[in-house]
């Protein structure tokens, strides 16, 4: 058995070989309290993974960070030869000393391992996602039957004939029904009807005699791997799911498989066959269960974010299309705006909507169909929005005319809460109806911008609005909270990443909401340096990635998802990452502030 862990990065990169090469090269070293491991001055000669005990790193008399269990330092050092800082045994710590020589002859031969120790920011922020899909396994091993979901079963009974059998299942559209007889129940496929008529059945005939009464079944929340395993092995394309020992779904095969490669167009399917908004709120929690599950396959957040933004779009086009008569479903365009509209949500966050009217329409019944499309989206999950940005506010349902009116006030009578409402505007996406209506106030916006350098400035000015968590000697700035030392991801590090790119994209005209493409759209245009626009994308990417992991770890654990991660609890890796994140988020603000003249503020 291996005296070294290689599950954690970087060494989970390293081949079965490389690993025991490393292995047969590597000391374990004790030292006691108040040891110094390495300083100033002193050659740096290996790498060291703590076992036990904590090791603490002084710029000075600063601590700069600690390391635990599974913790490696230093990195930096041990590439550069040397370090400024000092390492000093805060617990008498046992640690493994992993010669420099054999580290530096892994790199050149594995680039993942050596993207760890020399690549540059873009590159080594894409660590984590290249190594997500080892988990890939054991998510789909422990999904369950409800997870995927289950058509709902319609059911005739034995007495109906085959002819009203027939027309059921086109009714419903479906390739099966379930046949009451008595206590009994049977099953009825396209197979079934199939046989029936090379057989020269009369089609006046009960169903009950054609019907398979030997069902094989499977509960709900059985594991959906044995449900594929079944079917597998009494080559069955559908089984009975039941719930309490009662008949609730088809689980079929097709069904079963998409899942197993990619199952979100099981959720669309399922949102364009809801006839209520039960239904969808069923559909909708599958949505949650689906982000797990790819972000278990490695999907990256952003990539990630666009799929979630293209299924709630038919959620909340279904939702409206169910409140919404259709007349005004046609003189109005439904907006998904912030991180929504950006294609950036994952988790269920704040209400952001809008909704746009045509000019002289003005249905008496529109504040209850917008109540009821609020009340739906809280319903699925979706919570209030505490600024109230949602259609249930009448400020946010306007006609054309008057959201143009709006523009001109942010444009030409500024405020702190103007700007506001103009960085959530400028995220909108039109969701379902007459998707014109919004690219006229677009129109309207751009007309209206003029090459007036105090508005930008006053608009962007926001990225100063929260300081970036990282101090002196690359140390991570945290808050101290109920014990527990925090660090906000969203007000140090993706908010300004956002919003400065949102800036720049308003100042010179970028259409898209989305950040990953206003960063393309600057590079290309030359408005942003190329190497910059890279680092800014990956650097977004890997925070929104630590924050869906966070995320999905509360919801575990039956809490709320929120912004404020513990940097003590991510593993050196991760910790070595996020100081690169934090430190693009600086170069960015900084170059934002010379752009935007925001010291003159």
């Amino acid at each position: 058995m291996s005296r070294f862990d290689f599950s954690h990065p970087p060494f989970d990169s390293l081949s079965s070989a490389e690993q025991e090469t490393l292995e047969t090269r590597a000391d374990i070293v004790y030292y006691p309290d108040g040891a110094q491991v390495f300083g100033p001055g002193q050659p740096i000669e290996a790498l060291y993974v703590v076992i036990k005990g904590v090791v603490c790193e002084l710029a000075g008399d600063e601590a700069v960070c600690r390391y635990r269990a599974q913790d490696s330092f230093d990195a930096r050092a041990m590439t550069a030869g040397q370090t400024q800082h000092r390492f000093v045994v805060e617990e008498e710590a046992l640690l493994f000393s992993l010669p420099r020589d054999a580290l530096l002859a892994l790199t050149e031969n594995n680039r993942q391992f050596g993207a760890y120790f020399y690549a540059s920011v873009a590159k080594k922020l894409g660590l984590l996602a290249q190594r997500a899909g080892g988990r890939e396994l054991q998510t789909l091993l422990t999904a369950t039957v409800r997870d995927a979901g289950c058509r709902t079963p319609v059911f005739v009974d034995a007495g109906a004939s085959i002819r009203e059998t027939a027309q059921a299942m086109k009714q419903q559209r479906s390739k099966s029904v379930l046949v009451r007889d008595g206590q009994r129940l049977g099953i009825f496929t396209t197979t079934d009807f199939r046989d029936i008529i090379l057989d020269g059945v009369d089609s006046a005939e009960p169903v009950g005699r054609h019907c398979q009464y030997q069902l094989l079944t499977m509960d709900i929340d059985d594991f959906l791997f044995n449900a594929l395993l079944l079917m597998t092995q009494r080559n069955l394309r559908r089984l009975v799911v039941t719930e309490q020992g009662q008949a609730v779904g088809i689980l079929a095969q097709v069904d079963v498989l998409s899942y197993f490669s990619n199952h979100s167009h099981l959720i669309a399917q399922k949102l364009e066959r809801a006839q209520s908004l039960e239904q969808l709120a069923d559909a909708a929690r599958q949505i949650t269960r689906l982000v797990e599950i790819l972000s278990g396959h490695g999907i990256r957040p952003l990539q990630l974010g666009r799929l979630v933004q293209a299924l709630n779009a038919r959620l909340f086009a279904r939702a409206w299309q169910m409140v919404a008569p259709p007349a005004l479903q046609e003189n109005s365009c439904l907006l998904a705006m912030g991180s929504e509209g950006r294609g950036e949500q994952t988790l269920k966050t704040d209400q952001d909507n809008a909704l746009l009217l045509r000019d002289g329409y003005a249905p008496d019944d529109l504040a209850a169909s917008c109540d009821a499309f609020s009340a739906a989206l809280a319903s699925f999950g979706y919570p209030p929005c505490p600024g109230g940005v949602m259609i249930n506010n009448p400020h946010w349902r306007l006609s054309c005319g008057d959201m143009k009116r709006r523009i001109h006030d942010w444009i030409h009578r500024p405020s702190g809460e103007g700007m506001m409402q103009l960085a959530i505007f400028s995220d909108a996406e039109a969701v379902c109806g007459d998707a014109r209506l919004l690219d006229d106030c677009r129109t309207c916006l751009r007309q209206r911008l003029q090459d007036d350098a105090g508005f930008f400035s006053r608009f962007a000015r926001a990225i100063a609005q929260f300081d970036t968590p990282l101090g002196p000697f690359s140390r991570l700035r945290t808050l101290e909270h109920q014990g527990r030392e925090l660090l906000d991801l969203k007000k140090g590090g993706i908010f300004p990443l956002v919003h400065g790119l949102r800036s720049l994209a308003l100042e010179y005209g970028v259409a898209d909401a989305s950040s990953q493409q206003r960063a393309r759209k600057l590079a290309q245009a030359g408005r942003l340096e190329p190497a910059l626009a890279d680092d800014i994308q990956e650097a977004l990417a890997f925070l929104l990635q630590l924050r869906l992991d966070h995320g999905l770890r509360q919801l575990a654990a039956g809490r709320e998802p929120d912004n404020l991660i513990e940097p003590a609890k991510l593993g050196t890796l991760e910790r070595d990452l996020l100081k690169d994140a934090l430190a693009v988020v600086m170069r960015f603000k900084a170059q934002l502030q010379h752009h935007y003249r925001l010291g003159s503020f």
